[in-house]
């Protein structure tokens, strides 16, 4: 019951503070308030884009709270949307900040889901996906030697959703730390990639545009070096290198 009331306060504090935030928001037309939704599509973002460029000069600061919040609320509750607010951080605040900003917000996001799931994740995933949940159990253990090399492939290739490693992780003892800086550096090739999208945004169509299939060719094969130095070979040739006893000859 407490993991419950925890999450609750979390969820309306969040809705709060992001009211709070949009109250004090520069004064908008009618057609411009319509335009302000959550995104869905990415005309959704080219039309928020075009409202809030107007505004990024001025209130700068503002508009910069409103969309690090908004990220974050959609990253801890699980919320389809983040991916349309990473183009839109790169077509409002440039590559270098926005970039930036989408690996720190992105990051707190997940984070929080992490925790929020440590205090009441167990039931709910247990009683909406128990056998995805038991696969990737059995992966975590199978990887154990090598946990975060096995969590920064997961997060830099697109073979799991975020949010199922986000809420899954703490049920199935992946240290904070781990999931933290796979977190953090994990996500920065595909954020990379969807910020420096957003530059262009008022050219894209689609988000294939920027995440076709080449795209994730290229996240795979980044993913795979995370898996590098778990390889037997490697290994060897690691313990070699750094005068390693081998454990079996002891």
């Amino acid at each position: 019951l407490l993991g419950y009331m925890i999450v609750g306060t979390i969820f309306i504090g969040s809705l709060v503070t992001l009211l709070s935030i949009f109250t004090h928001f520069p004064s908008l037309t009618q057609e411009q308030q319509e335009k302000i939704k959550l995104p869905k599509s990415i005309q959704d973002v080219q039309e928020i884009g075009l409202v809030m460029s107007q505004y990024t000069n001025s209130h700068y600061y503002t508009v910069l709270l409103a969309l690090c919040f908004t990220y974050i609320f959609l990253q801890a509750f699980s919320i389809p949307g983040s991916i349309f607010l990473s183009f839109l951080s790169g077509a409002l605040f440039g590559l270098p900040v926005g970039f930036s900003v989408v690996i720190i917000v992105a990051t707190l996001g997940a984070s929080l889901a992490y925790w929020m799931s440590y205090f009441v994740g167990y039931r709910i995933c247990n009683k909406l996906f128990p056998k995805y949940l038991q696969q990737f159990g059995e992966q975590l253990d199978h990887h154990q030697k090598y946990l975060f090399n096995y969590m920064l492939f997961l997060r830099v290739s697109p073979l799991l959703p975020n949010w199922f490693i986000n809420l899954s992780s703490p049920i199935l003892g992946v240290p904070y730390k781990y999931f933290f800086f796979a977190t953090f550096f994990g996500i920065m090739p595909a954020s990379f990639i969807t910020v420096e999208a957003g530059l262009t945004l008022h050219e894209l169509t689609s988000t294939s545009d920027a995440l076709n299939y080449k795209t994730f060719l290229s996240l795979f094969a980044l993913a795979g070096l995370a898996l590098v130095p778990t390889l037997k070979p490697v290994q060897k040739w690691l313990d070699k290198l750094l005068n390693r006893e081998d454990p079996k000859q002891e």
